[in-house]
């Protein structure tokens, strides 16, 4: 009974229990946090690297130069500082937009599946596009699994997306 009541008054490895419990959920947060800000960091990218290519279309470079979407696909992935696989990945849609009231939004996820109908059409001077671009992303934790854009393999779907109107060229 003596040797009981000493065990249980001895509070020398207390503080390593509590560490021991708190220290996974801990690192999972931690970790958590890691990865959403990564995957937001290749999203802004993506929508920058967009935004950059998306402007040789509006000039006319594109035009003039024949593009292909290999080549607007690797204009984009050139843009991009982190990103794996982008060239494989990335799906784009370039559409002539011929009333705004036709503009529709185009999920890249369909049945739980990433299908996206890529399409090149950037239009001539003075058409109005929309370009939207579709990135998948593999998390390395696949811990959280609230968030919408998920394909059934557990990767999400980045998106970016541009809307203009071609000038004079």
């Amino acid at each position: 009974m003596r040797l009981f009541r000493s065990f249980i008054r001895d509070r020398k490895g207390s503080a390593a229990i509590e560490f021991a419990i708190l220290a996974l959920p801990f690192m999972v947060i931690i970790f958590a946090i890691i990865e959403i800000a990564a995957m937001f960091f290749v999203d802004s990218g993506l929508d920058a690297a967009l935004h950059k290519t998306v402007r040789q279309v509006r000039v006319g470079t594109a035009k003039s130069g024949a593009w292909t979407i290999a080549e607007f696909k690797n204009s984009i992935c050139s843009e991009l500082s982190y990103s794996f696989s982008c060239a494989a990945n990335l799906k784009v849609r370039a559409t002539v937009i011929t009333s705004m009231s036709s503009v529709a939004r185009t999920s890249p996820i369909v049945n739980g599946t990433y299908n996206v109908t890529e399409d090149f059409n950037i239009g001539d001077s003075g058409d109005y596009v929309l370009v939207q671009a579709f990135l998948t992303w593999d998390p390395v934790l696949k811990l959280y699994t609230f968030a919408g854009g998920r394909v059934n393999d557990g990767r999400y779907v980045l998106g970016a997306a541009e809307l203009f109107k071609n000038e004079p060229f």
